[in-house]
Parts: structure tokens; sequence; C-alpha cells
């Protein structure tokens, strides 16, 4: 086990580990790890998700219980040692981080610590350290075991396994494998005055049989009861199965449904409110049963097929008959069956993940041929795996204080956007007044003013993108695409009854924002995350209608030089352009000096008012205006972190990330400021200067002859 981080497993268990360093790779590696089902998360999370990996031998968890919380600590000992060598470089360094690791745990908390301390303790020392040790021992003490002993009656620890009388066989966990004689060397030791709470501790010989073990496992029982988690806001999960969206028989399933949906009777008291929760709910009761998860909800490994599943359960049935028939004849019988069994699930589990690798690798390079790069690499990454999830990472507030805590992360980072995206407004009232609009063609007028067609709807669905996460209402693009015609019907009615009465739905005025790590500076900054708005899908896709029924408007007026989000004219171009003239420069060996700068945060700082008042200079009529005004009318956000939803807050600047009309309201925005600079420069008699510009950033080059070119990317 290498690093140290956080993970979710199968049936959304929470794996904490702690392991050697990834660059210190050896074959001696080890490491620790504590498991949590999703009761136990949940207390882990209610304490703000404390946790601490120690080192590959130690890592500490805090949970928040019922009537104290508990703190469980995971360890794995050195072995006995055979010198003095070995006590002063592995088992005093352990115990040393282990009280180390103690000392940190509040005085009220319980104290578990677990795990593999590789010790013996003899029957002698239930006499000797009674407060420490119970009557039901079965070995000779070793020196492990008495370095043991030291560190419990130092700090009121007790060994809670002596303390129950069993069967041998379900007390001892580990046999020796040269002289094949069972021992205890896993403990559960409690701090003595919650040694009441442990109602039992066995050991159970069949669960090693499946995982290929020497250990058997450990249970305790324990009297508390995990405290409910506290009240939150959560985000609304709608599970289906994906590969199902492909499947042309569950489509048309789902699109009859769509197509026999109840017809409302129109009221005057209906609000378009009304209309779109009652979508909502058919959308994603049809949808569910459409493409219906499978029972294991897709959680089971993707390689792992029925017939591995069942020589897994036949190697855990031949593992345990051998332990039941050890020290008798037929143990070589079931040794053997065993070892046979194993063997053959070990070869059919690397035969089958190189054939699943095989089929991997092969959908991932249709994917790039067919021109689809999200999918490849979406793909690579979830294979690639390893990356540490930052859900759970600490925080800096605004004093610099580290914030642990997940409800002070989740009001931090809610606090930090509405900072962000609430920028006050520095532009003067009257530049705003001086922008005068422009004289619009009737003709253009009669186009711009006429509510979306059920083509342009069909056509601006066909334009999201699969695989994006959706918004608020849980419903994704991949589900709309899914309900072809019957779907594109019903939001066109919707998407009529905003246009004519001018009202929006409520849903579609509140984003919810996901952090972006930036891949530089610290984790711990809030300044070195993208916030990312996943908006509803179909606020989007009629978004897409207005931008596609001004796109070309626009279009045409932006500058030349621009780049960036408009047809045949990529950023790419400009990069080209940048590299032919430092060859060409270097060729001629002429200086080059290149400027660059990048517009902080300029996509959530823009000035709203300044905004739509430009987009009537460029010949966007009222009604237009007044639509895209609607969208960013009121608008709100929520911060998610693990599925934890903040409080609502404002938002009353930017174009929002993530809003189909984000990036061409902004290039339009540039373009008139862009413009203005040029006027200014020649009012002032200045000349030679040639602009190329992107959407926020730019860089200047100047050549010796002081020509100068303004790149904007």
């Amino acid at each position: 086990m290498y690093d140290c981080g956080t993970t979710t497993t199968v049936d959304d268990y929470t794996l904490i580990y702690s392991g050697h360093s990834s660059s210190d790779k050896t074959r001696a590696a080890h490491g620790v790890a504590v498991c949590l089902n999703k009761q136990a998360t949940t207390a882990w999370e209610n304490l703000g998700s404390t946790w601490e990996a120690v080192n590959e031998r130690i890592v500490m968890v805090r949970l928040a219980c019922k009537p104290i919380n508990v703190a469980a600590i995971a360890v794995y000992a050195p072995i006995n040692p055979k010198n003095q060598q070995m006590v002063s470089t592995t088992s005093d360094p352990f115990y040393a981080d282990l009280q180390t690791t103690l000392d940190k745990v509040p005085k009220g908390d319980m104290v578990l610590i677990i795990g593999d301390f590789n010790a013996r303790i003899g029957v002698q020392q239930h006499t000797t350290s009674r407060n420490v040790v119970g009557p039901h021992v079965v070995d000779i003490i070793n020196e492990s075991g008495e370095r043991l002993l030291d560190f419990c009656s130092l700090n009121n620890v007790v060994i809670s396994n002596a303390f129950f009388q069993h069967n041998p066989i379900h007390q001892k966990s580990w046999t020796h494998p040269g002289s094949k004689t069972w021992h205890m060397l896993d403990y559960a030791l409690v701090n003595k005055q919650f040694r009441s709470s442990i109602e039992d501790v066995r050991v159970h010989r069949t669960a090693a049989g499946a995982i290929g073990t020497d250990h058997h496992l450990l249970r305790i029982k324990l009297k508390f009861h995990l405290r409910s988690r506290r009240k939150v806001i959560k985000a609304q999960l709608h599970c289906i199965n994906r590969k199902k969206l492909k499947n042309e028989q569950c489509k048309l399933t789902f699109q009859r449904q769509l197509n026999g949906r109840p017809q409302q009777q129109q009221t005057s008291s209906q609000t378009i409110d009304d209309k779109y929760n009652s979508f909502v709910d058919y959308v994603h009761q049809a949808s569910g049963a459409a493409f219906q998860q499978d029972g294991n909800g897709g959680k089971q490994k993707e390689w792992l097929t029925d017939e591995i599943l069942d020589l897994v359960d036949k190697k855990a049935k031949a593992f345990l008959d051998w332990q039941n028939f050890r020290g008798t004849t037929f143990e070589s019988k079931y040794k053997k069956s065993y070892h046979l069994l194993r063997n053959l699930v070990k070869k059919k589990i690397e035969a089958r993940q190189v054939e699943y690798w095989d089929e991997l690798s092969i959908e991932v390079e249709n994917a790039i041929k067919q021109h689809d790069p999200a999918t490849a690499y979406s793909m690579i990454r979830r294979l690639r795996g390893g990356k540490a999830k930052i859900e759970n990472l600490p925080i800096f507030d605004k004093d610099r204080e580290i914030r642990t805590n997940s409800k002070e992360r989740l009001d931090r980072w809610k606090d930090y956007f509405n900072g962000l995206l609430n920028v006050p407004s520095n532009v003067d009232p009257l530049t705003i007044q001086q922008i005068i609009p422009a004289t619009i063609d009737p003709n253009e007028q009669r186009r711009q003013d006429k509510a979306p067609s059920l083509k342009e709807v069909q056509c601006a669905t066909k334009q999201m993108k699969n695989g994006k996460a959706p918004g608020n209402d849980g419903i994704s693009a991949d589900i709309i695409k899914a309900g072809g015609l019957p779907m594109a019907k019903w939001l066109h009615e919707i998407f009529v009854d905003i246009w004519e009465n001018e009202t929006i739905v409520e849903d579609w005025a509140t984003a919810i924002l996901i952090r972006l790590y930036k891949n530089k500076g610290d984790k711990k900054i809030c300044d070195n995350y993208w916030g990312i708005s996943l908006l509803v899908v179909t606020s989007k896709i009629f978004s897409r209608t207005i931008l596609n029924c001004v796109q070309a408007l626009l279009d045409k007026q932006l500058l030349k030089e621009q780049a960036g989000f408009r047809s045949n004219r990529s950023t790419v171009d400009q990069i080209f352009i940048l590299k032919m003239i430092m060859e060409k420069s270097r060729n001629v060996n002429k200086p080059l000096f290149m400027f660059f700068i990048d517009i902080m945060k300029a996509y959530d700082s823009v000035d709203r008012a300044l905004l739509w008042n430009i987009r009537r200079h460029y010949g966007l009529t009222e009604k237009i205006v007044r639509m895209l005004k609607l969208l960013y009318h009121d608008t709100k956000a929520q911060v998610r972190i693990n599925e934890e939803l903040s409080d609502t807050f404002d938002v009353n600047s930017g174009v929002q990330q993530g809003g189909i009309p984000s990036c061409i309201l902004f290039n339009v925005l540039f373009d008139f400021i862009i413009r203005r600079v040029i006027e200014q420069t020649k009012t002032l008699g200045i000349s030679g200067i040639k602009l190329a510009y992107g959407s926020n950033d730019f860089f200047t080059l100047t050549v010796i002859n002081m020509k100068i070119w303004t790149f904007y990317f």
C-alpha cells in the first residue's frame, strides 16, 4: 500500500489508508487502513472527516458517536525484535509514534486501538497486570508483548481480547508458517473507562478464505450507537444505468412513456414552476423505469464475472474446510483442494483483467478515432486513478487558519464564492448611458422576436454534450436526448410559455458550484480552484436556442482578429501565428519581446448592466436582451462538497462559467472594449498597433521595428 488518502469502495464503504510513499516502493512495503460503512462514514463526516495518516504503520480517524466520540487507531506493529538494533530502529519509533497519536486524542473520546501488534501475551500476565490483561489468554509472552503491556499500563488501556472466553480457535488469529502453532497477535485495545462498552471480541475464521490473508478476522462488538447525521441540505442524486442510455429498446420505452404523459388542464393559477416541476417529476419517474439500475448498482468491479464470483465462493468454502480439519489425517486433502482453487481463481482473475484492459483499450482508441477526446480522457483518468480526492482536504480561512471540519469547510467555500461572484461595480453610469443602441432592420426584428420553433429546440438539444453533470433538477443531457421527439415537444411547450410570458423557471436561477483544482499551488488555498457552475440542462438548451438565433449576427461584427469560441477561428491559429513570428524573428536575428497578461476572475467580475447595453449596441432586439437578462436575473448559487450543499447566496456579477451564452457574451464585451481602445489610440495619434485576441487572456509582443501585436486567448 502506497501513499495515503481516502477513497470510496464497493457498496459505498469509505477506505482511509496510510502507506509507504509511492516514491519509496519496496517489496517490503506495508500499510494500514480503516474501512467505514455508510453509517460509520456518516459519523466520521459529522466530526468534520477528521483523520491522520501518521505513517505506514499508524492511521487514526475520529467518529461522532453517542454519547461520546470514538477515536479509532489502526496499527501494524513491527515483528518481535531479534536484537537491540531492531528495538531501536523499529519498535521504539513505532511506540513513540503511537504515543504521540494517542496524546492528540481529546480526553473525553473512547479510544480503540486495533491491529496486528505482533505481540504475545502470556497467562501469567493476568496475575501481574490484572488491570490490563483479562483471564482468557492463550500464549507465552515475548518481548513485543512486554512492550505492549508497558504501553497499556502507562495509558490506562486494556487488552479487551483477554476478557472474553471463547474456544481457542476463536481467540488465535495467526499460525506460524514453520511450527504451525497458532498465536494471538491481533488485539483490540480500549481505554479503561470504556471497557464495559466492549460486548465481545472473537476471531472469525471464514472471512480469510475469500481474500487469501494469513490472519483471521478479529471482530469487536460495541454497545454505543452512532449519532444520527446532522441535518444538511444534500444534493438529490437520481441514479440510472448509463449503459442503457445507448440501448435503442430502452430509449423507445422511455419515449413511449413520455408520449403517454398525462395532459394537464391549463388554468390561470398554474405557474411556469408548476409546469416545470411536473415535467421534472415525470421525467425522473419515466427514466428510472426505462434505465433502471441493476441490482448491484454498478458498484461491483467491472471486470468481475459470475464465473469468478462462483469460484471465489468455492475457494472460501474450501478454506473453511481446511481450517476445520487442521491437525487431522484429512488436513492435506483439504489443504490441497484449497490451494488448487486459490491458484485457479488467481489465473482466472489475471486472464479476465487482461481481457478487460484489451476491451477498454479498444474503446479508448475508438473514441479517439471518432474525435471524441472527452470520452477517451475520462476513461483514461478513471482507469489511471491514484489521485487524492480534494473533498476532505483541509483549507485555509481568511485568517490563514486551517479548517478541517466539514461544516466549516463548506461555510468557507460559500464565503469565498460569495465574495468572488459579487464584485462591486466600478463602471461609470454615464459610460453605460452613452452606449448607442444599433438600428435594427424590421425583418431582423421579427426574426429575433419570434419564439423558438420545435426544430430549433431539437437542434439545440443535439448540441448538448453527453456525460456532463446535471444541475439541481438531476436531469442530464443524455436523458433529454434519449427522450427524442416527445421530449423535444414537451420542452418546446415550456420554452414558448417562458418566451411569451417572460417568466423564468425558479430552479434555473440556482447554480450548483463545484471546485476544480488548477493543478498548481497549495490545495488548501481557495484561490487555487476554479468555480464551475452546474446549471439546469433545460436552461442551457433554452440559452442555446437564443444563442443560435443571434450568434451569426454577433460573429460578423466582431473584429477579424478575434479567436476563441468562433467558427474556424480557433486559438490554435493564434498559437500557430505566434510560433511563426518567433521563428521568423529568430531567423532574421531580430529581438522579440513578449508581455503576457491574464485578466484575473474575468468571467466572474463582469458588470451586467454594462453587458446588456452593449448587447443593444451590437443589434440585439429588446426581446432577446430581456430573455438573456431573465437567465441572469436573481441568480443564486450553492456550493457542493461530498454531495452536501451550502446555503444559497445571491450572485450579482459575472456571466457564470458553465453557462452556454457566457463565452459569446464575454467576447462581445471584450470586442467593445478593444474597439474603444483603438478609437482612443487614434485620437491620441498613436499608430502601428495590430490587435488579435481571444477570450480573457492576452499578450503583447514587440519586435525591433516597434510594431506591436496583442493576442488574446
